[in-house]
């Protein structure tokens, strides 16, 4: 007989979230199976399995589609979180933790990074399991002092430095959406002025000065910001919660908007009649002693960056 105490213990495995996440980013148990190296069947029968140990359904059946549902997508997000962070310490432990190991030391403009960056690191500490990656947490409006001060080794920018003797490698497009509540008076738009939102609560992430004031040239040119109000929050979640809520707007990277604009929890609108894209470049001294590791990452970057990714978040 079955321990009780054992039924909701250990149901969750990683290998459950990389199943989940392959589904979910290739659409679809066939080219998941390819990723995984795994047959179809199998790739089918671990996602039942999964399924009744969690008795949730994770994917709907639609005709020929798998469809995620809010448990599924919840996983996904999980995975995002997590694997990355098991692979470096697995690797840390094969080693051995005493290992003094380099160090390359990674800073970026925007939180919303951290979205695309984790399948790079995966591909990184694969390829450089001798070094060890650090995410240099600050906002950084200009990197230049902190390669001065040697703080970082790489930066990815959306405002890259125009002086110093830096090698500059282009990474991806992004475009920036106006999130809205479902039905709100915005929705309606083809797309959205700076003049629109003077009534409207902005709910903002932490991102550089450099980017705040680039989004409100773009915006509102010359004349000075004019929202309602403005609200900040440190998580990219909890903007989009009260977003959702219908508390206010917020303006942020498309791809951080697809999953919930899929499931209808909220609308993107397009900013300005061209739309707010922004280009990212990777930003590292000249002959680097880091830079092996550093072409690695950028490379890797380059193809998981969201100008790659397949699909597009739905705007008006």
């Amino acid at each position: 007989m079955n321990n009780p105490h054992d039924m909701h213990s250990g149901i969750l495995e990683a290998r459950d979230l990389r199943l989940v996440r392959a589904i979910y980013e290739s659409e679809g148990v066939t080219r998941a199976a390819k990723q995984l190296h795994l047959s179809q069947s199998a790739v089918s029968h671990q996602l039942r399995n999964l399924e009744e140990r969690l008795n949730v359904e994770l994917f709907r059946r639609e005709k020929r589609r798998l469809v995620i549902t809010p448990a599924g997508n919840k996983l996904v997000e999980l995975a995002r979180l997590v694997l990355a962070p098991m692979l470096q310490a697995e690797l840390e432990i094969r080693r051995g933790l005493a290992l003094e190991r380099a160090k390359l030391r990674v800073a970026t403009q925007c939180y919303t990074a951290y979205h695309w960056l984790p399948k790079a690191l995966l591909a990184l500490g694969a390829s450089h399991p001798e070094v060890e990656l650090v995410i240099v947490s600050e906002v950084l409006a200009d990197p230049l002092e902190a390669f001065e001060d040697k703080r970082i080794d790489l930066a990815l920018c959306v405002t890259p430095p125009r002086r110093g003797a830096f090698q500059r490698v282009p990474l991806f497009d992004d475009e920036m959406l106006l999130a809205v509540p479902c039905g709100h008076r915005l929705a309606k738009k083809s797309y959205v002025k700076g003049r629109d939102l003077a009534s409207e609560t902005l709910i903002q992430t932490s991102v550089s000065s450099a980017e705040r004031e680039r989004v409100a040239k773009l915006l509102f040119g010359k004349a000075p910001p004019q929202v309602g109000r403005v609200l900040r929050l440190p998580v990219a979640e909890a903007v989009l919660d009260l977003v959702q809520a219908g508390v206010g707007v917020s303006i942020l990277a498309g791809f951080t908007l697809k999953t919930r604009v899929a499931r209808g929890d909220l609308e993107a609108v397009r900013l300005t009649r061209r739309g707010l894209t922004r280009s990212w470049t990777g930003v590292y001294q000249k002959n680097s002693p880091m830079e092996g590791p550093i072409h690695t990452l950028i490379s890797e970057l380059r193809q998981a960056g969201p100008s790659q990714q397949r699909g597009r978040t739905k705007v008006r």
